[in-house]
């Protein structure tokens, strides 16, 4: 698993957008109960009153489904790894980076699957480009789906979690203010505000003229995602779009 190819960084920030998003509209919203998003201090522990972890169940063309997350196993590498990346010492000896890219598929991507639910029926793959609405329905918040996950409360538990990674991080290295993306603009998204014209994208397409600079970079850029929508729908599957989990060291 590749590590230090930027992608946590792209993961880390996307989130982390997301999250001030949503605590914007909680803030619209005005609901003391739930004034802005909220993540776990620390991941729960199996027989955690508040965070039970749900029965383990299959999937189709899957018996074995989600036995192994639900598994004091699982849950003993979860907290090994948990150890490693809240320990001053160790983020002091890693990029940021690195740092989300090891959050995301070795302990992330496994607390969506641990803590996810049976349901009645689960979203196939095939083009993730062209979901059938019927999945729209928000009773359908399937922690293990990527397209559904975000819908289900605990949802935001685990990514409050991830988050402070970042804050982590920054204070294992003595830094402070805005966060030092090593890319900038970073690819996945807003550098802030409501206009839509943040992304690097938009702000060439303002600027393009044939024949200009702008319009070259522009024709890269969307070649280049082209390319990688293609390569998604390529590797599209029949079974339920589940979110990889691997195994590794930081």
């Amino acid at each position: 698993m590749e590590l230090d190819n930027g992608s946590g960084e792209d993961f880390l920030y996307m989130h982390r957008q997301m999250i001030a998003e949503v605590n914007e509209i909680l803030a619209e919203v005005g609901d003391p109960q739930h004034p802005h998003v909220q993540g776990w201090v620390t991941i729960p522990a199996p027989g955690d009153s508040d965070f039970p972890v749900p029965p383990a169940y299959e999937l189709p063309g899957d018996p074995d489904g989600t036995q192994s997350f639900k598994s004091q196993a699982m849950y003993d590498q979860i907290h090994a790894r948990e150890t490693q990346v809240t320990d001053p010492a160790k983020l002091r000896q890693i990029t940021l980076g690195r740092l989300g890219a090891f959050v995301e598929f070795y302990i992330h991507n496994a607390l969506h699957m641990r803590w996810s639910a049976q349901m009645p029926a689960y979203r196939p793959g095939g083009d993730v480009f062209n979901v059938d609405p019927t999945w729209d329905d928000s009773a359908y918040n399937w922690l293990g789906d990527t397209y559904s996950s975000h819908v289900n409360p605990l949802f935001w538990k685990i990514h409050g979690w991830v988050d402070a990674r970042i804050d982590d991080w920054m204070a294992a290295n003595d830094l402070h203010g805005p966060v030092p993306w090593s890319f900038d603009p970073p690819w996945s998204g807003p550098a802030g505000g409501h206009d839509h014209g943040h992304h690097p994208v938009v702000h060439l397409a303002l600027r393009a003229r044939p024949g200009s600079p702008e319009a070259e970079a522009l024709q890269s850029r969307l070649s280049a995602m082209e390319t990688t929508v293609e390569a998604l729908k390529r590797a599209c599957i029949p079974d339920p779009a589940r979110f990889p989990v691997h195994t590794g060291e930081l």
